[in-house]
């Protein structure tokens, strides 16, 4: 039989004696000699449903490979006869008798084509192994790059306000510059880390694959149930890739130019979104301002007509309704309702009566309110004005924070300098920090900017629109700030966009809500358990619609 270019005799496969090949078993694809078909063969089991013929018959391909030079592990003196599948092993006629017998057991031949595939499968899944890893490199690489892109545009942001503040802010700015460069230096350190381990695993796996590929084209059938087999079961192992989760460097959100906030470092806990998760139609044509008593009941009102309804599944069935003129409103801890009518006192319905009588807040000395917000702790804050709205501005304009009892415990009017520091308060809300957000509007086209200011009276910040979305011909016109769970503001506009900020002011971005299906958001409200809705306004007669959402 040729094989490697040289003449090797061939033996029967059974005694291993004579070279006097007279017989093959077509089944269990062995040669035999004449004495060992009539004596061991003919006791194998099922051996007479087996096709025994003559060697002139088939003849012998000096192409094929030789299995009979391959000696049983167990039985060194036994060369090996049949493949047991069941144990992935090669077998002697011993090995079979004590052991094997009953068990899956093919030709060798049949179990060299089952190695084969099995190699080759398993050299296939290393190629895509090493694909994802590769992948993953790439991935890790783009992180690498996205990150340092930013870790380069919040250091630029950094310096342009050390530039603008000079000597007095150089220690905070070195204070931010040292932490954002150990973060970028923590973050480069894990991707680096990463990339190697990964390099690592694909150059392991690369090498066992050239081992595969080796012994796939060897065409030695001792190499392949040698070497293979151990490769086969090394290779059952799950490659995992690391996979680890990196800390994003965080963006730099400027303060307004003060001493008194230069901006800080900031994960962003929003991603400046939102998901519809209910729909209501209301009998009103806007939801100018809303206020959530319970769960599933909300005050609405379009500045003319002020109901309350209850969310009955997607329906909402009105269950008080008032033809009242209000300009805002806000709910106190004992469910009593406060609105802004005309006058400088505020009315109040009862969550028990639903009666509208005067409140015990009053703004003494001015003439009008224009809005209100009530902090959980009862805290009673209120715009307010004397004389005319005008632009600009003629008399005082004014917040005035009141405890649960109507006593006024801070007014703000003006800045640190003496100048006053709004136009027209048309809106509030306060954050968990203390911090107090105003629109304030600037001009009878509803222009307007959205201030920030802390519990001592600084202006920590100001936000008038992202460039992204106002220009000279599409102006910032805000109307009603709200404050989150998470203690973010959300700021809404005459528009279907709304913006998101941070507890201080600092911009984080910004939603075009018509592309989610919200049409000119108006209003926000929360439950106490964290329920969020929208109410909209319309350009039309249409009735206007109220959404339940996620705030992502």
């Amino acid at each position: 039989m040729a094989h490697g270019g040289g003449q090797v005799p061939v033996y029967c496969s059974l005694c291993e004696e004579s070279t006097r090949i007279e017989w093959k078993c077509l089944n269990c694809d062995m040669l035999m000699c004449d004495k060992c078909k009539e004596k061991i063969h003919v006791k194998f089991k099922f051996a007479k449903d087996h096709k025994v013929v003559s060697i002139e018959e088939v003849g012998l391909h000096k192409d094929e490979i030789d299995f009979s030079n391959i000696s049983c592990n167990k039985h060194p003196v036994q060369s090996c006869v049949m493949f047991c599948k069941s144990c992935v092993y090669l077998v002697c006629p011993l090995c079979i008798s004590e052991t094997h017998d009953g068990h899956g057991l093919v030709t060798i031949k049949k179990g060299y084509e089952i190695l084969i595939g099995k190699l080759k499968t398993r050299g296939k899944n290393m190629g895509t192994n090493i694909n994802k890893l590769e992948k993953r490199k790439e991935e890790v690489k783009d992180v690498d790059r996205t990150e340092l892109s930013k870790f380069e545009n919040t250091m630029k942001k950094i310096k342009d306000q050390n530039v603008r503040l000079k000597k007095e802010v150089d220690q905070h700015t070195k204070k931010l510059e040292t932490e954002l460069i150990k973060k970028w230096e923590d973050l480069h350190r894990c991707t680096e880390t990463e990339e190697k381990e990964v390099s690592l695993l694909i150059e392991s796996l690369a090498s066992k694959k050239l081992e595969v590929d080796d012994i796939i084209q060897s065409n030695d059938g001792k190499i392949v149930f040698v070497d293979g087999v151990g490769l086969v079961q090394s290779m059952e192992e799950t490659v995992t890739s690391p996979d680890t989760k990196f800390d994003s460097i965080p963006i730099f959100l400027p303060g307004q130019i003060t001493l008194y906030n230069f901006g800080s470092l900031e994960n962003v806990s929003t991603k400046g979104d939102i998901k519809i998760i209910k729909q209501f139609d209301t009998k009103i044509s806007h939801v100018y301002f809303m206020a959530a008593c319970s769960e599933d009941t909300v005050w609405i009102t379009d500045c003319k007509i002020l109901q309350k309804v209850k969310i009955e599944g997607r329906s909402l069935k009105i269950i008080d309704q008032k033809d009242i003129e209000t300009y805002g409103m806000a709910l106190t801890p004992s469910k009593n309702l406060l609105l802004v009518m005309e006058g400088p006192r505020l009315k109040q319905i009862s969550g028990q009566t639903g009666e509208m009588t005067d409140s015990l807040y009053e703004v003494k000395g001015l003439d009008e309110t224009s809005t209100v917000h009530v902090n959980s702790d009862g805290k009673v804050t209120v715009g307010a004005y004397s004389g005319k709205v005008v632009y600009p501005a003629i008399g005082r304009r004014v917040v005035i924070v009141m405890d649960k009892d109507g006593k006024h415990e801070t007014t703000y009017e003006y800045d640190r300098h003496g100048n006053p520091i709004f136009t027209y308060v048309r809106n509030i809300t306060r954050t968990k920090n203390g911090n107090i957000c105003v629109v304030d509007k600037l001009s009878e086209d509803y222009r307007a900017r959205v201030v920030i200011l802390s519990e001592d009276g600084d202006v920590l910040n100001t936000f008038s629109g992202h460039p992204e979305v106002n220009t000279d011909k599409i102006h910032f016109k805000p109307k009603c700030v709200f404050t989150t769970s998470s203690d973010n503001i959300i700021v809404s506009s005459t528009s279907s966009y709304i913006y998101f900020l941070n507890n201080s002011g600092n911009y984080i971005g910004y939603c075009d809500t018509s592309i989610k299906g919200i049409m000119y958001p108006r209003s926000f409200c929360s439950t106490e358990t964290g329920h969020t809705y929208v109410g909209c306004a319309t350009r039309s007669d249409d009735k206007a619609k109220i959404y339940e959402v996620d705030l992502l």
